[in-house]
């Protein structure tokens, strides 16, 4: 009789952890416009605002080494205003940003702007720059993550 006491709640345990969605969850049953290709990236604003962007954890192991970089990611912002599905494009110094920049990304809500009446979900491109300065000047760090056009 103990031995339920323990399998039950595990069981129930075991079985919410694997129905939670996760950064490969699948885009592909959206009807979603693809706004991530350069030409496209700055008509998103045009989709949706954002109204909430929490500011991603820089780590400490790379803080403490001084080390810089930036995480380019794809997401859908669905019709609900959330990131919904996420991968990572690039990524410099690889892997050291990555987990950072999902956690603060699924944190971020959007709302649709007001020509977006029927809330559209897109496709849309991210990129978090991470340095412990205003303006960084490392070379690799300029190399790695060029100036861009478009920020968020």
């Amino acid at each position: 009789m103990k031995a339920l006491y323990f399998i039950f709640p595990m069981t129930a345990l075991l079985s919410a952890c694997s129905s939670t969605t996760d950064s490969s969850e699948d885009i592909s049953k959206l009807n979603y416009l693809d706004l991530s290709t350069p030409e496209l990236r700055d008509t998103e604003k045009e989709y949706w605002l954002n109204k909430k962007r929490v500011e991603p954890i820089y780590p400490a192991k790379a803080a403490k080494k001084g080390i810089t970089g930036c995480v380019e990611l794809v997401t859908v912002i669905n019709s609900q205003g959330k990131a919904q599905g996420y991968k990572v494009i690039s990524s410099y110094p690889e892997g050291v940003f990555d987990q950072s920049s999902l956690k603060a990304v699924k944190l971020w809500r959007w709302k649709a702007a007001p020509q977006n009446t029927n809330k559209q979900p897109v496709l849309t491109n991210i990129r978090l720059d991470y340095s412990l300065t205003p303006e960084p000047t490392g070379e690799e760090y300029l190399k790695n993550c060029p100036a861009r056009k478009f920020y968020y």
